[in-house]
């Protein structure tokens, strides 16, 4: 095996990188959400489910002080 030439006196011992490419950073953006199904509001389905719940019980009620007199 033979070893390599030395290189020449006046020339560089290795060769420059190749220059770096610049690289641009672009601006961030949020990924688009999917819109939720549209839901009744808490207030709303408590509201559906305890109204007629009391009115029932307003009406259903039994009515002993208007006959005891």
């Amino acid at each position: 095996m033979v070893p390599p030439a030395p290189p020449a006196p006046g020339a560089p011992p290795h060769p420059a990188p190749p220059a770096a490419k610049p690289y641009v950073l672009r601006a961030y953006r949020m990924p688009p959400r999917k819109k939720p199904a549209p839901r009744l509001s808490p207030v709303t389905l408590t509201l559906l489910i305890t109204a007629p719940a009391v009115l029932g019980a307003a009406l259903l009620r039994t009515r002993s002080g208007s006959r005891s007199r």
